[in-house]
């Protein structure tokens, strides 16, 4: 009887849908990552633009999917962000748009 339900229990199991792999983003307003302005969580690296609340980044959190890299749109030009948690540099920090797209991102320096 045991082995029966054992059975049963892997085949349930086997027929539960894989969890997809989820990217994550948070920007926060200021350089302590105390602040959090944006917050989302996303399945594929379709191109996919948001608006940055307040116009303000002043460090980030990025855990992309493989192949994904996440750009800040800035008055003073992009940039690509590294995997990991990293503050922004001063010039980049009035950011307009993020942009979740295909491409590498390397891991934030220690």
């Amino acid at each position: 009887m045991c082995a029966t339900v054992t059975a049963i229990a892997t085949l349930i199991i086997m027929a539960l849908p894989a969890h997809a792999a989820v990217g994550r983003l948070t920007l926060f307003t200021d350089t302590n990552f105390a602040q959090p302005t944006t917050n989302i969580s996303y399945e594929s690296c379709q191109a996919f633009i948001g608006v940055v609340p307040g116009r303000r980044a002043g460090s980030f959190d990025n855990q992309p999917l493989p192949n994904c890299q996440v750009v800040l749109h800035a008055l003073s030009g992009d940039l690509t962000l590294c995997a990991g948690r990293a503050v922004v540099p001063p010039a980049y920090r009035q950011a307009i748009f993020y942009e979740i797209r295909t491409g590498n991102s390397v891991p934030c320096a220690p």
